[in-house]
């Protein structure tokens, strides 16, 4: 009796042993760093240490790499079809910088990539896409982050953060740390680009007593307000407040305890003195067993003081511009040639700090042109570009 005993029992744990064991298989849509270039061996790349990790926690069946050297978003799409042919429970997509840099446009990169995610979607598979990553090109380096901007706004629950880790701080290059050779991470950039992978936790990892969402956070007068939500049965379970300003190293600012009677819980913290720099912050999540998990990084930026241009570049049919502002406003802006005569004008509304605007280009004559921001109160700044 007690082996039958025994037996029913285990009958009865199978199914949820298999459920926990699932073991996925994913394909891989990309260029260079995808493939690996810029890593020493295959298996220092950032799919290569991917695929480890997964495999040594039983969560992986296979991966296929897909991903092209040298190769644009437009070949993810036409390779779809077969990445779909594997049968694939997740695709990882990662363009991160060839379009920009063949100034292709973040209208039809973005297009590009949007078709990858609801084709993948529609077939019932997970799609997750990695956003640009920053290299040594000062004419689109600027663009890079403003396609990274793009990315996180388009998929806010699906994507890989690769600019954050690896850009220089206090500039758009890649940060000679995690540089093979301007364009492409080390082996030592190859392992941020794998941590940003489990952070975005394209496999859930093995589950916590914790619900972690919504986090989010806010410049306020008082300094950075952040706030989460999370529901907690654990019985010694804190959160800490990290803050870095490179991306990379943390270190905790604050430590709260949760509360654990499973009710999802509002928590917040105010950080009074933060950085006068770009600053990072995340939740680590410490169990009594000590489990951890992370929350998504926030990223802000330099607060604004003054009326700037930051960049006027052309991307495409577009004039792309960056335009900085204390607060929310309403400004008007104005093109003219080197006579002084306008050749566009309009107005926008944008919100503090930085505006992002992309302007059909009207057909202009080759030359030197000068871009105008006034707002209501005086403010005024100049920058001017070129249109070759």
């Amino acid at each position: 009796m007690r082996n039958l005993t025994s037996i029913i029992a285990i009958a009865m744990l199978l199914p949820i042993l298999s459920s926990a064991q699932k073991k996925y298989k994913v394909v891989v849509l990309g260029s260079s760093s995808a493939y690996g270039i810029g890593a020493s061996v295959p298996d220092s790349s950032w799919v290569g240490r991917t695929k480890a990790y997964y495999k040594s926690q039983h969560q992986l069946d296979t991966v296929i790499n897909l991903a092209v050297p040298g190769s644009f978003s437009d070949s993810g799409v036409k390779l779809l079809p077969n990445a779909l042919s594997y049968d694939p429970d997740l695709v990882l997509v990662s363009f991160p910088s060839n379009d920009i840099v063949a100034d292709l446009g973040i209208p039809h990169y973005m297009r590009n990539l949007r078709e990858m995610y609801n084709t993948v979607t529609a077939a019932g598979k997970k799609c997750y896409i990695s956003t640009t990553q920053p290299r040594d090109d000062q004419y689109n380096e600027y663009t890079l982050k403003v396609a990274r901007d793009s990315i996180v706004m388009e998929f806010p629950s699906n994507y890989m953060q690769f600019y954050d880790p690896l850009v220089a701080p206090g500039s758009y290059d890649i940060n000679p740390l995690y540089s093979a050779e301007g364009t492409h991470p080390n082996d030592a950039g190859h392992r941020l680009l794998f941590q940003a992978v489990l952070a975005a936790q394209v496999i859930p990892s093995t589950p916590l007593p914790l619900v972690l969402t919504d986090f989010s956070g806010s410049r306020t007068d008082q300094g950075v307000m952040l706030s989460w939500s999370a529901s907690n049965t654990d019985s010694d379970l804190n959160f800490f407040i990290e803050r870095s300003t490179d991306g990379t190293t943390y270190g905790s600012i604050y430590q709260v305890k949760a509360i654990s009677d499973g009710v999802l819980r509002q928590y917040s913290f105010t950080d009074q003195n933060p950085p006068a720099s770009r600053t990072f912050y995340r939740i680590r999540a410490i169990t009594d067993g000590n489990s951890i998990t992370y929350s998504n990084v926030l990223t802000f930026d330099v607060p604004v003081t003054s009326l700037t241009i930051e960049k006027v570049y052309i991307t495409g049919l577009y004039i792309t511009t960056a335009i900085g502002i204390p607060k929310d406003e309403t400004f008007r802006l104005a093109i003219f040639n080197t006579g002084g005569i306008p050749v566009q004008r309009q107005s926008y509304t944008g919100r503090a700090p930085v505006v992002t605007l992309h302007i059909p280009m009207i057909a202009l004559p080759a030359g030197i042109y000068y871009l105008e921001i006034a707002t209501s109160d005086g403010q005024r700044a100049i920058k001017a570009f070129t249109v070759l």
